[in-house]
């Protein structure tokens, strides 16, 4: 599928807002409702992994509802943002230390977080993302979808 000049110009800022930044806001509804911060590493634009508190709110939601909502926001809304939807799923052992070591590449700062309680790695796979960069008149934001499986 070929992408048109607009839709190029939305992932080059998704790529770019990504790979500057290293944390989210990760909104997820289970028995409570829940609205948590992490660090992230992407494995591509519409995969980020993470690890979360083991037994914390938002990996119980994810148990019990995968549908997740993100924001990265790194200054607010007058520097590019992204929102975007996925489907949450937590990682074997295996994948667990592949996360650690994707975050520890991304944000070294991660380390003292990884040992100061049990965790459990994540990955987000994001269906859709939008793309809003108020300077550039993106408002609302330009939509992207994940490419087919």
């Amino acid at each position: 599928m070929q992408l048109t000049q607009v839709d190029e110009q939305a992932r080059d800022k998704l790529v770019r807002v990504l790979g500057e930044n290293s944390s989210m806001f990760l909104a997820t509804a289970g028995d409570d409702i829940w609205n948590a911060g992490a660090f992230y590493a992407e494995l591509d634009p519409f995969t980020l992994t993470l690890v979360l508190e083991a037994g914390g709110t938002t990996l119980r939601n994810i148990n019990a509802n995968p549908s997740v909502a993100v924001v990265i926001a790194p200054s607010g809304p007058f520097q590019p943002f992204l929102q975007g939807r996925a489907t949450a799923t937590v990682r074997d052992a295996e994948g667990k230390e592949e996360t650690i070591a994707a975050l520890l590449r991304k944000e070294p700062q991660i380390k003292a977080l990884i040992e100061a309680a049990p965790v459990e790695a994540v990955d987000l796979n994001v269906s859709r993302w939008r793309v809003t960069d108020i300077g550039e008149g993106w408002l609302p934001g330009r939509e992207l979808t994940a490419p087919p499986a």
